[in-house]
């Protein structure tokens, strides 16, 4: 069994998001999130669709919290450490990491059909 609780509890500092606010973010109950985090619950146990909503939340992949080569390759990340950073940049970075996740998607979806 993996557990991912330092991981998760790691991206919701980065961003600033407490479990309350998660929780009202992903309308999953703040005892699920505290469950995760405390790693009372594993990642296999984790609902697909809780997983899904906690990682649109927090601007990643689910693979993010149990694979470190992605971890590595999130924008988020590799940029810490980059001259003066705060919650409100971190926040902007992980949304331009979406647009171009979406861009990447739209494009190949358009090829596709050349």
């Amino acid at each position: 069994m993996q557990y991912i609780g330092s991981v998760l509890q790691d991206r919701m500092n980065l961003l600033g998001i407490n479990i309350s606010t998660l929780s009202e973010i992903t309308f999953i109950d703040e005892e699920s999130i505290s469950n995760i985090i405390s790693d009372k619950s594993s990642y296999e146990e984790i609902d697909e669709f809780d997983l899904l909503l906690i990682c649109s939340a927090l601007h990643c992949d689910p693979q993010y919290f149990i694979d470190g080569d992605v971890r590595s390759c999130d924008l988020l990340i590799s940029t810490m450490n980059r001259g003066k950073d705060s919650v409100k940049s971190r926040n902007v970075k992980a949304k331009i990491q979406d647009f171009m996740n979406d861009f990447a998607f739209v494009n190949e979806v358009l090829l596709e059909e050349a």
